[in-house]
């Protein structure tokens, strides 16, 4: 079932007012490294160093072949790249995923990530037939939690991960980061961050898609 539904999703195109998804391209990689860099060190797990050719085919290779991942690309509608929504651990028998979306920095704060998950979530519910959608989000990220419960999505509860990226920085020693450090915590050598678990059900879906 799941290689059937990815052989129909490789024609897929959503459009929206001002996107469209579409399904990855190879050159996507190309364009994604001409995105300028986020400046807040917070966020620059998200910025991509200069990569080898074979990089380049060992990324792409991955959202395109794995089979518990789907990977989307979003375009403005004169075809630049703003970003990326993607589908991981899939489970195709149980029906639900875990989603996950970036933007460029460029792109970020007008609006393209609810209007890219809007326009997705009838395909997930409707057409793929899937009955629940997950996300993690680092409490913090205030914005990105407005998005998401803008799009329907509920609180489920918090956690905290290891070896996030945003670990590394000197959040208790910066006093740029005071007003999140609430969000962080010590446990032996490590920095934990805490995370929002959110998430939505075909239920939800289909009583609040008039809303949405």
């Amino acid at each position: 079932m799941g290689s059937y539904l990815i052989l129909r999703i490789t024609k897929l195109k959503l459009k929206g007012e001002r996107i469209v998804i579409r399904p990855l391209k190879r050159n996507d990689i190309d364009k994604r490294l001409a995105w300028q860099e986020y400046p807040d060190p917070l966020y620059a797990h998200y910025n991509l160093k200069d990569i080898t050719q074979a990089q380049k085919r060992e990324w792409y290779k991955k959202r395109k072949k794995d089979p518990k991942m789907l990977y989307l690309a979003i375009d403005d509608l004169k075809g630049e790249l703003l970003g990326f929504l993607n589908l991981y651990d899939i489970d195709w028998e149980n029906k639900k995923a875990r989603l996950g979306i970036y933007l460029g920095y460029e792109y970020t704060g007008k609006g393209h990530g609810t209007e890219s998950i809007k326009n997705f979530l009838p395909y997930y519910f409707e057409r793929m037939k899937f009955r629940e959608l997950g996300l993690d989000v680092a409490s913090f990220n205030l914005r990105a939690i407005r998005c998401y419960l803008k799009c329907g999505f509920k609180l489920a509860g918090t956690k905290f991960n290891k070896h996030d990226p945003r670990s590394k920085i000197d959040i208790f020693g910066d006093e740029k980061y005071k007003d999140i450090r609430k969000y962080f915590k010590k446990e032996g050598n490590e920095i934990l961050v805490q995370f929002e678990e959110m998430r939505m059900t075909d239920e939800i879906w289909y009583k609040n898609r008039t809303l949405l």
